[in-house]
């Protein structure tokens, strides 16, 4: 019997791009409010699409601790072994001090990987600012199961008790689109088809 196999890198980011795009489906999730009276939706023009556009405008949000985002990429199922955090523009104390990172399965939301952030304390510009360029942490982790549907929280921040919200520029999420089993199965039957015309030759 004939076993065809698809090999994923479990770990690091080498040949891996971030899998959302503009425009991907994206929720925003919100958090608690940690008592400063800051509490309404985010501003019209740093709303959570910002998360994934590109740019270096950042996403705010007043309900802070535990806030974040949800995203499910066009691409399909995806891989994740990485993400990329950049900072905001301003106010160092609303960077986010820790990260959850999640993938959705049919019970329900599952941990991926979870930990500290230190965000470099350059400040990023805002606006329509490329990513290239732009500081950012990284941080990298094993993982073999895709997912159609991810979600990223911080549950803390840098400086809570000086914050009023929470920000970020931009969450990459770095890894590769899976074929799905169909496709895998038209692979394996294309393998199969050049090894028996081999045979014949």
């Amino acid at each position: 019997m004939t076993v065809c196999a698809l090999s994923l890198p479990l770990g690091g980011n080498a040949q891996l791009s971030d899998v959302t795009k503009p425009g991907d489906l994206i929720q925003l999730v919100n958090g608690v409010n940690d008592g400063d009276g800051n509490a309404g939706p985010p501003p019209a023009a740093e709303g959570v699409e910002h998360a994934i556009d590109n740019w270096g405008q950042k996403y705010l949000n007043f309900l802070d601790l535990g806030s974040g985002f949800s995203v499910r990429p066009s691409a399909g199922l995806t891989l994740v072994t990485g993400l990329r955090f950049y900072p905001a523009n301003d106010a160092e104390e609303r960077d986010p001090a820790s990260y959850l990172f999640e993938g959705l399965q049919s019970t329900g939301w599952t941990t991926i990987s979870s930990g500290s952030l230190a965000l470099p304390s350059t400040r990023n510009p805002g606006g329509e600012t490329p990513l290239a360029g732009l500081v950012f942490q990284e941080v990298s982790f094993l993982n073999n199961m895709a997912y159609a549907e991810y979600r990223v929280t911080f549950p803390t921040l840098k400086d809570a008790g000086l914050a009023n919200s929470m920000q970020i520029a931009e969450v990459e999420l770095m890894g590769m689109v899976v074929p799905e089993p169909g496709t895998l199965s038209l692979m394996c039957l294309a393998g199969l088809a050049w090894l028996v015309r081999r045979r014949w030759a």
